[in-house]
């Protein structure tokens, strides 16, 4: 079972707007059994979304469509609506009476532009919009249903959810569709494909590569003819992936790497303190985005300038002045500064040059020196990470979570 997706406006077309309706629709439709086989955007025209309906319905299933449902000059949707099907627009006096009193229920009189709400496609089946004025609409054509929906996303959401989606599981004829999401770290995509390569044939999933600042995120997406056959080839491809990948592979549940490492403090009992300059913070509020972690996670110190590596974690000036701010001594330095400031089992350090100015032939942008220290001693990092400023400091910051968590891992 195959279905269409249109999303409507001048300002998803240009660019302006993220279209992140058909992003949520698909995804439940794939929850549901349904493939999507075409995703398309379409101006604020009505001759234009007359057509894509009429070739939508022709080649699907199935076709939702999000946008255009509102007031103003630019929501055209149900004129093309009526366009496409050879009908009328008619007045609702349900619909007219419920929108008169929202406005009174706020003690505003109905603008007579709110009147066209109230306005829909003749024979149309009416979804309700608990979150607001604009009711979904629902067509048949030839046995194949075409639902129209608001752009706002909480509403678009709120009628698939109350409306759509039970009935959409009783369908005959769905596949059973399951995805799993896993997430890597320390390996290029490249690498991925290259180890992953040789058993590829037995992976009986279709396999998608995510690239992220933190990482190769895999999404596997199994079909079978039942929820149990789908999951057990997930399972199956789960199984091999994690042999081949090893301990780069952190998550088989999506779960991002620092609810790993924070609950991975949390099960251990071991505590840690983190001392930043390049990231500026961010590991620190990573970390305290897990819950529970206020536990273990006891200090953490943005010491930017080198005053503040002198005064707060006791770099000492020598080593600075010798190696520079940026170097293995320091970050060294600060790693077994921080944990005996905080007497914690772990500490955790990051120096380096963030960008896009201060590099060097020798320190170039992206140079990151990492260090952890913890009771079998003092290890530190090198790497020169690519990217802009923001997404060196996400790369740098994930690389010093990753260390703790294979400390932890042994």
């Amino acid at each position: 079972m195959k279905a269409h997706i249109i999303t409507v406006g001048d300002e998803i077309v240009s660019g302006f707007v993220l279209d992140t309706n058909s992003v949520y629709l698909a995804g439940k439709l794939a929850e549901a059994g349904i493939t999507v086989g075409r995703k398309t955007s379409v101006r604020d025209h009505v001759e234009e979304i007359a057509a894509e309906i009429d070739a939508a319905l022709a080649g699907s299933d199935m076709v939702f469509l999000t946008g255009g449902l509102g007031p103003t000059h630019d929501d055209c949707t149900k004129k093309a609506v009526c366009e496409s099907f050879g009908i009328e627009l008619v007045e609702s006096e349900d619909i007219l009476g419920r929108v008169r009193q929202r406005y009174e229920s706020r003690g505003v009189e109905m603008p007579e532009a709110s009147r066209s709400l109230a306005m829909v496609p003749a024979g149309a089946e009416l979804l309700p919009n608990p979150l607001g004025s604009a009711v979904g609409l629902k067509l048949t054509r030839e046995g194949r249903p075409l639902y129209v929906l608001p752009g706002v996303p909480g509403e678009m959401k709120a009628i698939f959810e109350g409306s759509i989606e039970t009935g959409l599981l009783s369908l005959d004829g769905r596949a059973s569709i399951k995805t799993k999401v896993l997430r890597t770290t320390g390996l290029t995509e490249s690498a991925i494909t290259e180890l992953l390569s040789p058993v590829s044939g037995d992976l009986e999933v279709s396999l998608a590569y995510l690239p992220r600042p933190t990482g190769i995120v895999l999404r596997l997406t199994a079909m079978g003819d039942n929820d149990a056959a789908a999951g057990m080839a997930l399972g199956r491809a789960t199984a091999v992936i994690r042999t081949v990948l090893g301990s780069r592979l952190y998550s088989e549940d999506g779960e991002d790497l620092h609810f790993v490492v924070g609950n991975m403090l949390i099960e251990a009992g071991r505590t840690i303190s983190v001392a930043e300059s390049c990231t500026g913070g961010l590991i620190g509020h990573l970390l305290t985005e897990v819950p529970g972690v206020s536990s273990r996670f006891m200090e953490g110190i943005t010491a930017y300038s080198n005053q503040a590596k002198i005064r707060d974690l006791d770099v000492n000036r020598e080593i600075i002045e010798s190696f520079g701010a940026v170097s293995e001594q320091v970050a060294r330095a600060m790693a077994v500064g921080v944990r005996r400031r905080a007497s914690t089992d772990i500490g955790l350090s990051t120096t380096g040059i963030a960008g896009p100015t201060g590099g060097t032939a020798d320190k170039p942008v992206g140079l990151v020196y990492t260090g952890i220290a913890h009771e079998e001693g003092v290890e530190v990092t090198r790497n020169v990470f690519a990217g802009p400023r923001g997404v060196i400091k996400v790369r740098a910051a994930t690389h010093a979570l990753d260390l703790v968590r294979m400390y932890l891992s042994r």
